[in-house]
């Protein structure tokens, strides 16, 4: 046979050594030589398809996968690698139906596992997602990543403790794994152990040290210990690194009003208002910094805003306005 690079005598071996030594174009052309000479071919199909796919060409990986496995309906790579197809472009159900059948075909395949287990993840399927990492586990026990999935799932369960125990797994495991000390600082927080919060913020933060989001969430764990000028330093750091985020004005705005810095508050809910024109919240809390600075008219319009765009919330809100108003009044005397 002439014309095949390599060993003439094994074709796929050398269209799989050109694909291995990154000339996958060439080695696409020796597998269409090579399935047009022997089309009942599996493993030609199935390399092929590996081929298109290292060159992001996920329908034709998919044709051939697909034809790989009506020649070898046993393969369980081939639905795996089908499967990873599907996922680069977001079919999601085939995707899902590929990995079931990997795993029957190969039930102790931690992959399938932990990809499947993301598709429930993201379609809030969490229960279902908690068992398929539970079994990428039992397949490879020392796996920090699988650890830290199942810790998500859990959390998004509502089950903390759980949750905290993956956490603590996984950074056994992995100790630079900056999201597992967050997302544990997270679950830490959700059952009021702020201190051991901040202490996994602390962490994340030193890993990954332009995380917006560990910096709010410290500087929520400190307001809820009454550190207000920590609390304040860490908002302030999460506007800098995520200037579009209105959640860290505004609670900083919250932390100026306890410490009685109205100013600061007033500035921090218009700039909240700035970003969410419709924030009821902001108006209401922006009028109650303007009563403190005996801006009382410019309150009242704050106030009437907030109640024009969220007539609900008079009820809710109309106590701490008047308290508001009370306490303003008395520290005007």
């Amino acid at each position: 046979m002439t014309g095949w690079p390599g060993e003439a005598d094994d074709p796929l071996k050398a269209a799989v050594d050109l694909h291995e030594a990154g000339e996958i174009k060439r080695a696409i052309l020796e597998y269409d030589r090579l399935i047009k000479a022997q089309p009942k071919l599996a493993a030609a199909y199935f390399n092929r398809g590996n081929a298109h796919y290292d060159l992001g060409q996920y329908q034709p990986a998919i044709r051939d996968y697909s034809q790989a496995i009506r020649l070898n309906p046993k393969d369980g790579e081939a639905y795996y690698n089908r499967a990873n197809a599907y996922l680069k472009l977001k079919r999601s159900a085939a995707a899902l139906a590929d990995y079931s059948a990997a795993i029957k075909l190969n039930p102790d395949d931690a992959r399938s596992y932990v990809n499947r287990g993301s598709l429930h993840f993201d379609a809030r399927r969490y229960d279902a997602a908690a068992k398929d990492f539970t079994e990428a586990l039992r397949i490879d026990p020392l796996d920090a990543q699988s650890y830290y999935n199942r810790g998500n799932a859990h959390l998004a369960l509502g089950k903390r403790a759980e949750a905290i125990e993956d956490y603590d797994a996984a950074l056994k495991r992995d100790p630079g794994l900056a999201e597992a000390y967050y997302n544990r600082g997270i679950a830490h927080a959700d059952s009021e152990m702020y201190d051991d919060a901040i202490r996994d913020f602390d962490q994340a933060i030193s890993l990954k040290p332009d995380s917006a989001e560990a910096f709010y969430n410290r500087g929520l764990a400190y307001m809820k210990l009454s550190r207000y000028d920590a609390a304040v330093a860490d908002y302030s750091e999460a506007m800098r690194l995520n200037p579009k985020d209105p959640e860290a004005p505004f609670n900083r705005g919250l932390a100026h009003l306890r410490t009685g810095k109205y100013e600061h508050a007033a500035r921090d809910f218009s700039e909240v208002i700035l970003m969410q024109p419709k924030n009821a919240d902001a108006y209401v809390y922006r009028g109650i910094s303007r009563l403190y600075q005996d801006r009382q008219k410019d309150a009242e319009a704050d106030f009437q805003k907030a109640f024009q765009l969220t007539p609900a919330l008079r009820t809710k809100l109309q106590p701490i306005i008047d308290e508001a108003k009370a306490s303003a009044k008395r520290k005007g005397h």
